[in-house]
């Protein structure tokens, strides 16, 4: 939507949008494209002044930007956003979480937030308020939302409504309830049995056995069986060979006439949760000072290309299917169809890394890092979503690459390679 010119007021909270997505260099230069780019720009401070001058860009077809975030982030909030709140982050404030296994547990504050920074629930909440909603919005803690947001939970797999009411019934804060069972919290949907809480270790097993439903708990069918008429799982499979995902294979693939690989890419290890703030510090950042393109011996000698050297990764034909395309017939929502019906552009993308030369990486495809330091690799990613199931192949990518230098630390990059 975003691409496609139909999004007037964004809101980001604590990503890098841009070097996420697929065809990141696209979704880029129409963000500019919206905002900096459109004619109607704030050049005063005066309070009625920048209120009429974002309506003018609205109305004339651009978009106001939002970025809520720790720290600048280029070119989101440092040159896009019209307006940049200062975020408090994990530690900053209580704030609760559950991870892949649906456990719940309390991230409790231990410092505190940087000079106007507040957590994102308060910069929600003073947005609601001047928009009239302020008997909707009357929350004073993070445990407020928590709790507020139980009942929404009902019913589903992140359930976690009979801890909320537990803890009312003991007359104490659900943050506090959580934080007692420390590090270990809960999983959730949770049940109750004789008055207790207790988590849901595996979904969709017919050996789970929860006896009477008790308090306000809610049976779900995901409990013990899928939502199907047998109760087992239906696994669907997105062949390549299904005749509209076939025409975007053949028209995706790397191109040998351009000397092209597949470009993929992943998240380095060392950074997997705190990259956001460990390339910001001289020492964790020297755990791995770049980012890098690991590729196969075989291709980075028919290119010349050795570890350490610097090198630039290029589609010049990168698909965006933008709007909503509506079909009769099935072939009109396949590959060939949309590009005809204009449903899908054509883009370009590019970026700048260093190579790592590994027979640990398959021949033909080279990876790259995810989104590390403002290096955009899913700019050579296509934006064509899986007619199927309507997602992207987020890991699907194409270039050539050149060498165009060195980089500083290339005898270090070399060593690295070995390890």
């Amino acid at each position: 939507w975003v691409m496609d010119g139909k999004v007037r007021f964004a809101w980001v909270f604590g990503t890098t949008w841009i070097g996420a997505m697929n065809a990141s260099d696209e979704l880029g230069a129409a963000m500019f494209r919206f905002t900096r780019g459109n004619p109607h720009q704030v050049v005063s401070l005066d309070r009625q002044a920048i209120f009429e001058t974002l309506k003018k860009r609205v109305d004339s077809g651009g978009m106001v930007l939002v970025d809520s975030d720790i720290y600048p982030v280029a070119p989101l909030n440092a040159e896009l956003a019209d307006i940049v709140l200062p975020a408090a982050t994990w530690g900053e404030d209580d704030f609760t979480r559950c991870n892949g296994e649906r456990r719940l547990r309390l991230y409790s504050r231990f410092c505190d937030a940087p000079g106007e920074a507040k957590p994102d629930w308060w910069a929600v909440q003073s947005f609601a308020q001047k928009m009239g909603f302020g008997a909707h919005y009357d929350w004073h803690t993070a445990n407020d939302v928590f709790e507020e947001a139980a009942r929404f939970s009902r019913g589903g797999v992140l359930d976690y409504a009979p801890l909320v009411t537990k803890a009312k019934a003991r007359g104490v804060a659900a943050h506090e309830l959580l934080r007692g069972l420390g590090t270990t919290g809960i999983q959730t949907p949770i049940r109750v049995r004789n008055g207790e809480l207790i988590g849901t270790k595996r979904l969709h097993d017919p050996g789970n056995d929860f006896g009477e439903i008790e308090g306000d708990a809610v049976h779900g069918q995901f409990l013990s069986a899928f939502a199907t008429h047998s109760g087992k799982a239906v696994l669907l499979k997105s062949p390549w060979k299904y005749p509209g995902w076939q025409q975007f294979y053949d028209a995706a693939k790397p191109r040998a006439a351009k000397g092209e690989l597949w470009i993929t890419n992943g998240r380095t290890n060392e950074i997997w949760q705190s990259g956001f703030d460990d390339a910001r510090k001289p020492y964790t950042a020297s755990r791995k000072p770049g980012s890098y393109l690991y590729m196969h011996p075989k291709d980075a000698a028919q290119r010349g290309i050795e570890s350490g050297d610097l090198v630039r990764v290029v589609n010049d034909t990168v698909y965006v299917q933008t709007g909503m395309p509506v079909g009769v017939l099935e072939t009109d929502l396949f590959f060939d169809s949309l590009l005809q019906a204009g449903h899908i552009r054509v883009g370009r993308g590019e970026f700048t890394t260093v190579a790592i030369v590994t027979a640990n990486i398959r021949e033909g495809v080279a990876k790259a890092s995810f989104n590390f330091q403002g290096v955009h690799a899913n700019a050579v990613a296509h934006a064509v979503p899986d007619p199927m199931t309507n997602n992207y192949r987020y890991k699907l990518g194409r270039g050539s690459i050149t060498k165009i230098g060195e980089a500083p630390d290339k005898a270090a990059v070399a060593r690295l390679a070995l390890l």
